[in-house]
């Protein structure tokens, strides 16, 4: 099966974080997030280097703190959107399943944020980021105290996984789905990848750690080289070969 544009969801590992342009390496602001970053980083982020490596354009909806909500958020935004799914290969990395997002209307704190951005994440508040009001903060605190468990943990997992094979079936796109963080359960799904692993600890596991990722633990452009060998051998085998 052949496939015209690559497509990721995911968090700060599929949209590419700590990865700075070395040509603004030097600049007062320079931030993986700053605007004339983003052709570098997502073009050395794995899913870009997938999209090169296959000749077709990709688009990455990763979200640093991103959690498994959003990313079910944000694939119905794209298949309102997108005109031709079914021709686009989805890559889906499921994030640690003990983050929660919320959907803020107002939010605009970034400049450039994307139109499918109006979420505010747990992760954010749990780090003090300056993007989440005090409100918010504790209102994410409450919550976190009032709900937070292992059972909701497999319950938001396996509602993503199930949510992103059900979407495959229905609108006719190819998909993976894989583990970035540790799953909490197991979910039997034909569009589901190494149930044995996990990228993270894959690559902190990994002999060349030392050399493969940034101070933050995100990998850097040789952890996004690796991890995109090891994509490419799986679309290979489950997409190509159809």
């Amino acid at each position: 099966m052949k496939f015209k544009k690559i497509v990721g969801f995911g968090d700060s590992w599929m949209w590419g974080d700590e990865m700075i342009d070395p040509a603004l390496a030097d600049h007062e602001h320079a931030h993986p997030s700053f605007h004339e970053n983003t052709p570098y980083r997502e073009s050395h982020a794995f899913l870009g280097i997938l999209a090169n490596r296959y000749g077709v354009p990709w688009e990455n909806f990763g979200i640093p703190g991103g959690s498994q909500q959003s990313s079910i958020w944000t694939l119905l935004w794209w298949l309102d959107h997108e005109p031709d799914p079914g021709q686009c290969l989805v890559l889906v990395g499921h994030t640690d399943s003990n983050r929660t997002s919320f959907y803020n209307p107002q939010h605009g704190e970034w400049p450039h944020d994307p139109p499918w951005n109006r979420h505010v994440h747990s992760a954010w508040a749990h780090a003090g980021c300056s993007a989440v009001p005090d409100e918010w903060q504790d209102m994410i605190k409450r919550h976190t105290v009032l709900t937070d468990c292992d059972a909701l943990y497999a319950l938001t997992y396996h509602q993503t996984v199930i949510t992103f094979d059900g979407a495959s079936a229905r609108s006719g796109f190819p998909l993976l789905q894989f583990d970035i963080a540790q799953s909490p359960r197991t979910v039997d799904v034909p569009t589901k990848i190494w149930s044995d692993r996990c990228l993270c600890d894959w690559l902190y596991a990994h002999p060349d750690f030392d050399s493969m990722h940034y101070p933050g633990g995100h990998p850097n452009e040789k952890g996004h080289v690796l991890i995109a060998d090891m994509l490419q051998s799986e679309i290979d085998r489950v997409i190509l070969s159809r």
